[in-house]
């Protein structure tokens, strides 16, 4: 998900990498059988999945800032990835909490090292 490893996603979540399998195994189960369609939410549904997709946003970045594992300390294809999907989300909803998350993590990167940061789209 998200370039991220089981293992990376459950330590992030405070879980072990066994419990994440589990869960995406029941979840896909889930979906499979209750036959759940990929599709857009509607608009009375986002604001209830904003928070969602806000965490998801801030665990690649948090997981690109300091990585968990590998020989790099920082991954900034995450970092980078995930200030595109705050960009994006702050063009589609430019509520308070959106804007504070694309903000303090636009902070965070501009106190990495130059060599680390990726070049601005």
């Amino acid at each position: 998900m998200c370039g991220l490893t089981t293992e990376e996603i459950a330590k992030a979540l405070l879980i072990t990498p066994t419990t994440l399998a589990q869960r995406i195994v029941r979840a896909k189960t889930k979906i499979r059988e209750t036959r759940i369609r990929y599709e857009v939410p509607s608009p009375q549904e986002l604001p209830e999945r904003l928070d969602a997709v806000l965490q998801v946003i801030y665990l690649v970045f948090n997981e690109g800032y300091s990585a968990a594992a590998g020989a790099e300390v920082t991954r900034a294809e995450l970092t980078s990835e995930a200030i595109r999907l705050g960009r994006l989300l702050t063009e589609l909803r430019p509520e308070p909490e959106v804007v504070g998350l694309l903000s303090l993590m636009l902070l965070q990167e501009s106190r990495a090292p130059r060599e680390h940061r990726q070049p601005e789209s």
